[in-house]
């Protein structure tokens, strides 16, 4: 249902163009869909505050951003998500969940019931989210991590590749091990 008319990025270089379809960047990508009464686009970018920028450009500028489901993704009942969200094959969703504006959810995710993602997140494939997560805005979880049942993660931490996260997580914390603990970045 979906038809791919070009692609927009920044950073256009020739190596980089893809098959036949054109590359422009933002500006040149807005007067583009304009110019062929194209009124909706999806932002994949994996950087959330990227994404989140382009996201919210694009939604400023009347874009109506579209959700795309892998067909082998599997969303159970009473499953909510927003806008410009991105689900991948074989990611399983449960009931009860609700995922916020601008989300990635990469291949083979699990996602508990009633698990509460916010805007802007990135959760790598091969993630597990226990039941009764709740994810704040602009969280990223690397790939293979595990997250316990009830456990809050605060805004804008990053959870490394593989942790397993039993407690909650601070906003801005990046935690990575087994157990999860939190890492000094400076």
């Amino acid at each position: 249902e979906i038809h791919i008319a070009a692609f927009g990025d920044d950073n256009i270089a020739e190596e980089h163009l893809c098959r036949e379809l054109p590359v422009y960047g933002m500006d040149d990508l807005i007067k583009f869909s304009k110019n062929n009464n194209i009124n909706s686009a999806i932002c994949a970018i994996g950087n959330n505050q990227i994404r989140s920028e382009k996201y919210n450009y694009m939604s400023s500028k009347g874009f109506d951003m579209l959700s795309i489901i892998h067909p082998k993704a599997m969303i159970d009942t009473k499953v909510s998500y927003g806008k410009n969200v991105i689900i991948e094959m074989g990611t399983a969703i449960h009931t009860n969940s609700t995922i916020g504006n601008n989300v990635f959810l990469g291949g083979d995710a699990l996602i508990g019931h009633h698990n509460l993602i916010g805007n802007h997140v990135l959760i790598g494939g091969n993630v597990s989210l226990g039941g009764s997560v709740k994810i704040e805005d602009f969280v990223s979880i690397g790939v293979g991590a595990s997250v316990k049942p009830g456990v809050k993660i605060g805004k804008g931490a990053t959870i490394g590749v593989g942790a397993a996260v039993i407690k909650d997580v601070d906003a801005f914390t990046t935690v990575v091990g087994v157990p999860a603990r939190p890492i000094n970045l400076k």
